[in-house]
């Protein structure tokens, strides 16, 4: 008997965290759009994952055991191919979807054949379900082809995105490059970008935990950000359009590290990104920032506090000066 094909593909990465993984599964299947297929991609988990997706006894969960050497990216386009809905969706396995996220979005997605990827915003949560901040500041929200806005932060989280399976055709799979391991969903939004149409909703539409196995940080994340900067920098296919922008946001992650370390008196870390920001922006012949990196690494290994926190007020008006 033919059976018609769902029109979200829902996939979902998962190694030992049957605990959360029942959470994130129900949170599916509790979606007030109901034509989808979830498809459960396990890194070969020894605790009762397999027992707990069975015990769903639901015919749209597929499950596929599958070794993906630590690099969730290559779950998620193995996830991928063995999907066949119209639209894609993602949604790590301890973090949640609000019943209406796939509805309301499918129906932009409908109605509106010139948007590509649909975003939203999010709440973070504990370990415990404690609501605390929104993932996302409150500001003008980044549509179209946002290459311009994403070079210099990732806002596009990935369990609140639905993307339609043409733009997986088009621009091909996540990158399975071990180095940038908890950043390939940026790298991709990236490249979607330049062909790409985004769209955001306002609302909340997803769950985000963090917790002490989450990869994140004040500090890991802009870092990872900027090892994917660097491979863009070396694009033909993005140059000459965004290369300043490209190098802007490189030198500033260098420079906001150096003064994060400084704050929390690691003197030796803070030095190293204080030198890493002048050595680049003197390859690049950016003068006055060159300058400002210098004056940095010298108020920093002299710890004067006042000066530096001037230093670190020009850097926050770099960007809107173009310099």
């Amino acid at each position: 008997m033919f059976e018609m094909q769902p029109v979200v593909s829902v996939i979902i990465p998962t190694y030992n965290r049957s605990n959360y993984l029942k959470r994130s599964i129900q949170s599916v299947l509790e979606q007030t759009f109901t034509d989808f297929e979830v498809i459960v991609i396990n890194n070969f988990s020894t605790d009762n994952t397999l027992e707990i997706i069975a015990s769903f006894a639901d015919t749209r969960i597929k499950v596929y055991n599958f070794k993906n050497d630590g690099i969730i990216a290559k779950s998620r386009n193995k996830g991928i191919m063995h999907s066949v809905g119209k639209y894609i969706a993602f949604l790590d396995d301890d973090d949640l979807w609000c019943p209406d996220k796939l509805e309301l979005q499918v129906k932009v997605l409908n109605e509106n054949s010139d948007k590509h990827i649909i975003y939203s915003n999010a709440i973070i949560v504990d370990e415990h379900d404690a609501r605390k901040v929104l993932l996302l500041r409150p500001e003008q929200p980044k549509v179209g082809q946002v290459f311009s806005d994403l070079v210099y932060e990732n806002f596009v989280p990935i369990l609140t995105v639905l993307i339609r399976r043409e733009v997986y055709e088009t621009i091909g799979p996540f990158s399975e490059d071990a180095d940038l391991r908890g950043s390939e969903d940026y790298e991709y939004w990236l490249r979607a970008s330049l062909v790409f149409n985004f769209e955001y909703m306002n609302k909340e539409l997803a769950l985000y935990r963090v917790h002490g196995g989450s990869i994140s940080g004040a500090i890991n994340r802009p870092l990872l950000w900027q090892k994917v900067l660097r491979r863009f920098l070396v694009n033909s296919e993005v140059l000459p359009k965004y290369k300043n922008e490209i190098i802007n946001s490189i030198e500033r992650i260098n420079s906001d590290v150096s003064v994060y370390y400084w704050s929390i008196s690691e003197k030796k870390e803070a030095k190293d990104y204080a030198k890493k920001y002048v050595v680049f922006n003197m390859k690049h012949y950016k003068l006055i920032n060159m300058a400002a990196g210098m004056s940095l690494f010298v108020l920093i290994h002299f710890q004067y506090s006042k000066f530096a926190k001037l230093v670190n007020f020009a850097a926050k008006i770099r960007r809107p000066l173009g310099l």
